[in-house]
C-alpha cells in the first residue's frame, strides 16, 4: 500500500514534472502546452457543462384561517362553494383533455390509424377510473361516515350520468 501512495504523491508528481522539463528535448514544451491545453479543455467542458441543480424549494400552501365561532351552516355553505369550483376546475381540465384527443384523433386519421377505434376504448377506459374512483370514494364515506347520517348534497349540483 504505501508503494501505491508513493506513486501518487504531490512530492513524486512535483519531481516527475521537474525531471522531464530538465530533461533536454525539442519536444519538452510543445508537449507542455498540447498537454495542458487538453487537460484545460477538460476542465473547462467541466464547469461550463450544465448539470442538475437543486431541486426546487417546496411549494408552500397557506390555508385560510377560519372563525372559530363559525356555524354549521357556513361550514356547509363553504364546502358546498369548493366542491363547485372543484367540479368546474375538472370540468376545465376535462374540456382541455378532450380538445387535445380530438387533435391527436385528427392526426392519427390523417396517418391512416383506426382512431374510432381507439377513441372508443380510451372513453370505456375512462369511465371504468372513473366509476372505479366513485366506488372508492363512496367505500370512504360509507367508513368515515356515522351510521345512518346522510352526506350533505349540493341542492343546485345537476344529476351526473
Amino acid at each position: 500500500m504505501s508503494t501505491f501512495w508513493s506513486n501518487v504523491s504531490p512530492r513524486r508528481a512535483i519531481r516527475d514534472i521537474w525531471q522531464i522539463l530538465g530533461a533536454p528535448s525539442e519536444f519538452r514544451f510543445p508537449a507542455l502546452a498540447i498537454a495542458a491545453l487538453i487537460t484545460g479543455s477538460i476542465f473547462w467542458l467541466m464547469v461550463n457543462q450544465e448539470g442538475r441543480a437543486l431541486p426546487p424549494p417546496p411549494k408552500i400552501l397557506y390555508f385560510e384561517s377560519w372563525r372559530a365561532d363559525r356555524s354549521d351552516k357556513d361550514i356547509i355553505a363553504g364546502n358546498i362553494k369548493a366542491a363547485r369550483e372543484a367540479k368546474a376546475q375538472a370540468a376545465a381540465e376535462e374540456a382541455r383533455a378532450e380538445d387535445m384527443r380530438q387533435m391527436y384523433k385528427a392526426v392519427g386519421s390523417a396517418t391512416g390509424l383506426d382512431t374510432d377505434t381507439m377513441y372508443k376504448q380510451g372513453k370505456i377506459d375512462r369511465i371504468a377510473e372513473d366509476k372505479a374512483r366513485a366506488a372508492k370514494d363512496q367505500a370512504l364515506l360509507n367508513r368515515f361516515l356515522d351510521k345512518g347520517a346522510k352526506p350533505v348534497i349540493d341542492p343546485e349540483a345537476t344529476a351526473t350520468p
